[in-house]
């Protein structure tokens, strides 16, 4: 279970996945447009960026309880653009963003609902509450 922390930041990490994927959305060929356009492909690697920055601030309880999301891949691609941006491999940046983030945003979606459920139970009465 998320608490209010990892909860906020899954919320940010769903918005940057809404946003790379409408970036993709919007190019009539977008593996060309990473290819070839140094703007389209910094903003989809800052995009990147910032969700692996985020994800790096998920308690470890959380990314414990979730380890069937490649936490570590995205704590390393953080390294990577923090430290060798000049060497970073375009076509794996575009299978993250075409494997990785419709994934991570569907356990976004998952981990959102579950907390808006969660929220809208009421506590448990202990002992002597009424």
């Amino acid at each position: 279970m998320a608490n209010n922390r990892d909860t906020n930041i899954i919320k940010f990490i769903d918005r940057n996945c809404d946003e790379i994927l409408a970036g993709v959305a919007r190019c009539e060929n977008p593996f060309e447009a990473v290819l070839n356009s140094h703007f389209f492909r910094d903003g989809m690697a800052m995009k990147l960026f910032k969700i692996a920055d985020l994800a790096q601030s998920l308690t470890d309880d959380f990314t414990k309880e979730h380890g069937n999301l490649p936490w570590r891949e995205a704590k390393d691609f953080k390294a990577v653009c923090e430290h060798s941006y000049l060497t970073l491999d375009v076509k794996k940046m575009w299978a993250t963003v075409t494997d990785v983030i419709p994934e991570l945003k569907q356990f976004c979606r998952d981990i959102l609902a579950l907390a808006e459920r969660q929220a809208r139970v009421p506590p448990m009465a202990g002992p002597g509450t009424g």
